[in-house]
């Protein structure tokens, strides 16, 4: 099954989006900085033009985040906060847990605050993993952070490591808490796109000196590595209309470019 998510900036993307859902073949496609009338839209084209059956799926708890449910996927909702959306979904390999997200901006949160939402988003997935009797979950969406940020990787925030081995050491333990953690795919993508490695372009010396920005990320529980599929984990630069690129290579139809996973369920 394949996810899609985007940050749409606002943007009345109606052609783009469903060139893009047509074309990928996701089950499940998730935006944020949406609106309903966009998202309607949407569906109305995919299911006029170009004949796929799709549906919105409610989301009341959190505004930041949209869904656009492919076929017939079975998707039941499960905890929400202002900033994510966790769901449920049925596989024929098992249920996943999918959480959805849109964390604080940088530009008015702190790293602190940040890492503060990850933790809640954590504790949430854990309690509804155990609550579900569920051990895959999946975590994807634009965290406002780049894989190396301190939200992330910090034990007590997102707790999502680089490293496949250390993930797959089930409890780890610091200072008398424990977790499970998560594994963070996206750290394969700096090799891929070597010379673009993000899905977003700010640039402020004032800073630091990155270009690139890896804020759109999904990351796993180590039990869904061996589902996950790595080849599939990639950005999209656009469909057979639409190029996402201008002259410079920069996000041009919006200020991000959209992230595909897929995993085998």
């Amino acid at each position: 099954m394949k996810f899609i998510f985007w940050n749409i900036n606002k943007k009345p993307l109606v052609r783009e989006l469903a060139e893009l859902i047509s074309e990928s073949g996701c089950g499940l496609c998730v935006l944020a900085e949406s609106s309903d009338g966009i998202v309607n839209q949407v569906v109305l084209c995919l299911n006029e033009e170009y004949g796929i059956k799709c549906s919105v799926f409610a989301n009341p708890g959190c505004d930041r985040i949209a869904f656009i449910v492919i076929g017939t996927l079975e998707i039941s909702l499960l905890n929400q906060n202002k900033y994510f959306s966790l769901v449920k979904i049925r596989g024929n390999k098992g249920d996943v847990i999918a959480g959805f997200v849109h964390l604080p901006s940088q530009s008015y949160a702190s790293m602190d605050s940040i890492g503060a939402v990850c933790a809640k988003l954590h504790e949430k997935v854990a309690e509804e993993e155990r609550r579900c009797n569920i051990k895959m979950s999946l975590l994807m969406g634009d965290f406002n952070v780049n894989p190396f940020d301190s939200p992330m990787i910090a034990f007590r925030n997102m707790g999502a490591t680089n490293g496949q081995q250390c993930s797959r050491r089930g409890t780890i333990t610091s200072y008398e808490e424990s977790k499970e953690l998560f594994y963070n795919p996206m750290w394969t993508l700096y090799a891929k796109y070597k010379e673009r490695p993000g899905s977003y372009r700010y640039l402020t010396t004032a800073n630091h000196v990155l270009t690139w920005h890896f804020l759109d990320q999904v990351i796993i529980r180590p039990s869904l590595i061996d589902y996950f599929d790595f080849d599939a984990l990639s950005l999209v630069m656009g469909t057979r209309n639409f190029n996402y690129l201008n002259q410079n290579q920069a996000p041009k139809v919006s200020d991000h470019l959209p992230l595909m996973c897929e995993i085998d369920i």
